[in-house]
């Protein structure tokens, strides 16, 4: 191989590298955001739904609101290192078509959605959001009902 292609392939496995920690780093805040909502529900359990309970309330609002939001910039991150890897891979076929890169990625893409018709419209990252968002609205509710009592 030329030392162009070793540059290449090596700045591609970085590029992956850095994509996968910005998912193990939204996997690991959105854990954390779980654990914490979940001790929060525990201390709502004690101090009962009432106006002392806004703090916990409020927090889960706060928490869900930063899960949401720290999800969102992640998938960002991670999304340009795979794209830079994307572009990579494009150059790598340049420079060597006899690879089919392209024909090898567009019949895995067909065969995957062939196997996984429903899944294919999910994407992750929306579970991602729509999961800490759901700890803000698990916190807004919670929030209604104590100001009602």
């Amino acid at each position: 191989m030329s030392e162009t292609t070793d540059i290449l392939i090596n700045v591609a496995d970085q590029e992956f590298a850095q994509a996968k920690q910005s998912e193990d780093q939204r996997a690991n805040i959105t854990g954390l955001v779980v654990v914490v909502a979940s001790a929060i529900q525990g201390g709502l359990t004690q101090t009962g739904m009432t106006r002392n309970a806004l703090p916990l309330t409020i927090m889960l609002i706060v928490i869900g609101a930063f899960g949401m939001v720290a999800s969102i910039k992640l998938y960002e991150r991670a999304r340009r290192h795979i794209r830079l890897k994307f572009f990579i891979r494009k150059r790598l076929e340049e420079l060597y078509p006899e690879t089919q890169l392209q024909n090898l990625l567009d019949l895995t893409r067909k065969e995957q959605q062939a196997d996984f018709p429903i899944m294919r419209n999910i994407r992750l990252w929306s579970i991602w959001i729509i999961l800490n968002g759901m700890v803000s609205v698990l916190g807004i509710v919670y929030t209604i009902i104590a100001l009602l009592h």
